[in-house]
């Protein structure tokens, strides 16, 4: 749940060239990616089929859900899903950002694998974080990135990653909304 912001001094030059690379290959990737023939979701993008279906069941049983992405559809920011298996004990998700380009603003959102509900709120607070990203048009970098979290939000220290790791409570709050939304539409 926790974003993790590089170190500016730490980008190393196989960091650059992985940038790099994600950049040149976002067109290809945003055509692999939209899950939809209508484009209505090409502000969230994901490559993992499971990911999708996640995000479909996220959007047809959560209020919650369907507002965070009605928001980022309406805005510069894309976001791409990617599951990358279990990071550590204290961090299931984190936002990290990708660059500015084009009238855009680029994140990638990388989640543990995790069982479906839990995943999904995960993914809701991530998507807040997006939002939150969305709300502050000044936010065009990791810089700008940690200033925006040092006003709005605070430091997680209890994730084990590298780096500084902010967090807010409207994405705390976000996922565990979704949860209660997701558990309350298994009663009926």
């Amino acid at each position: 749940m926790a974003r993790r912001l590089p170190c500016p001094d730490s980008m190393t030059s196989i960091g650059a060239l992985t940038l790099t690379l994600l950049l040149v290959a976002t067109p290809s990737i945003a055509i692999a990616a939209d899950s939809t023939t209508d484009g209505t979701r090409r502000q969230i993008r994901t490559t993992d089929a499971r990911l999708r279906r996640l995000l479909e069941e996220g959007l047809r049983t959560s209020p919650t859900f369907r507002t965070l992405v009605a928001r980022l559809q309406a805005s510069d920011v894309v976001v791409y899903l990617r599951c990358d298996g279990d990071f550590t004990s204290s961090t299931d998700g984190r936002l990290t950002f990708v660059s500015t380009a084009g009238g855009y603003r680029y994140v990638v959102v990388r989640m543990a694998r995790l069982p479906r509900e839990r995943q999904i709120a995960i993914m809701a607070h991530e998507l807040r974080h997006a939002v939150e990203i969305a709300d502050a048009p000044e936010v065009v970098d990791g810089h700008s990135l940690a200033r925006e979290y040092k006003r709005i939000g605070y430091v997680n220290r209890r994730t084990e990653l590298p780096g500084i790791a902010f967090d807010s409570q409207a994405a705390v709050q976000a996922g565990f909304q979704v949860l209660r939304e997701l558990l309350d539409g298994e009663d009926d």
